[in-house]
């Protein structure tokens, strides 16, 4: 469980909206108080602090290491006068966040008794000021197996829609179709439930698109129309009852197939490293082979997330330093 690390993104909000004020720079804010007791701060009877960052040779990727202190069953030791007692010193449980700043992603260990993700938002919230309307919002970064296996394929043989009738087609989009981009495939999907809705009695239609009966075994459909389709339908939606795909991942291969609609997943990759847990080192000698391995969901979901940012026109913010403190 621990020798993986999991992707977010981490920004500046106000309201629902990003802005975009560099998140590197609210972070380094805080790196450079680490000498003092202001980074030590309680989040939900817990503490929380963060310890000195560590950055890549091309300082392009930091690592912030993240402790919660270990205050109950703390360990034993042998003392000076060979007798058991606690260790006496503050111990933590780790957990570390890495962040790359060409591709605006963060990575995250997962250790169980460190900090989770959410102590690490509510830790970082506490240096921001009240009057500035701004917070820290950390997002998973999930991914659809589904259509992640349908890209991989090298034959797509037919693709079937499971489609409740009886539920809105409003948001049959997940958003407005790009303009300039060739669509019929999509825009006859859409034209073709409508009509059934509005001319037909069942309730539920179910809508196959395939290579027909004289397709040959080498015949696929077109993959980049079918994943526009795929990628821009809510497959979320209640309307959606299914959607499934018939594949091939090699010519040779059997037919496999991919089932849409419950296969959201948090984008993860395996880290390596010495014990059993993912240590700040660890993470900073991968996290630039995670984000290359990858970039292409990292880039495709920031391209969503990002696209309404709003500007934020102030000159920036003192972080808050006053906060109580273990001593």
């Amino acid at each position: 469980m621990a020798k993986r690390i999991d992707f977010y993104t981490i920004s500046l909000h106000n309201g629902e909206q990003a802005v975009n004020y560099p998140i590197r720079d609210f972070l380094e804010t805080i790196g450079n108080r680490m000498g003092d007791a202001t980074v030590v701060r309680e989040i939900g009877e817990k503490w929380i602090r963060a310890f000195p960052y560590s950055y890549s040779s091309s300082r392009q990727q930091f690592v912030i290491p993240f402790g919660k202190l270990k205050d109950k069953n703390k360990p034993y030791w042998l003392n000076d006068e060979n007798h058991l007692e606690e260790i006496p010193a503050s111990l933590y449980d780790i957990n570390s966040l890495g962040f790359d700043q060409e591709y605006n992603v963060m990575v995250f260990t997962t250790n169980r008794e460190g900090p989770s993700v959410r102590d690490v938002e509510d830790y970082l919230n506490t240096f921001i000021p009240s009057h500035t309307g701004l917070f820290v919002r950390i997002d998973p970064i999930r991914y659809n197996t589904g259509i992640e296996k349908v890209r991989n394929a090298e034959l797509v043989k037919k693709v079937t829609l499971y489609l409740d009738l009886g539920r809105s087609l409003n948001d049959f989009y997940l958003n407005e179709l790009e303009y300039n981009t060739p669509r019929p495939l999509a825009e006859a999907f859409r034209a073709f439930t409508e009509a059934a809705k509005d001319t037909g009695d069942s309730k539920v239609l179910s809508l196959t698109l395939g290579l027909g009966k004289n397709g040959k075994r080498e015949d696929t459909l077109n993959l980049e129309s079918l994943l526009y389709l795929l990628e821009h339908i809510n497959i979320g939606a209640e309307f959606v009852k299914e959607i499934e795909v018939n594949y091939k991942e090699g010519r040779e291969d059997k037919i496999d197939k991919a089932k849409l609609k419950e296969s959201n997943l948090l984008l993860s990759y395996p880290c390596s490293g010495v014990g059993s847990q993912v240590s700040p080192e660890d993470l900073l000698n991968n996290i630039n082979n995670a984000v290359a391995d990858k970039v292409m969901i990292i880039t495709r979901h920031n391209r969503e997330y990002f696209a309404n940012m709003q500007q934020y026109n102030a000159n920036g913010f003192n972080i808050v330093e006053t906060w109580n403190s273990i001593e």
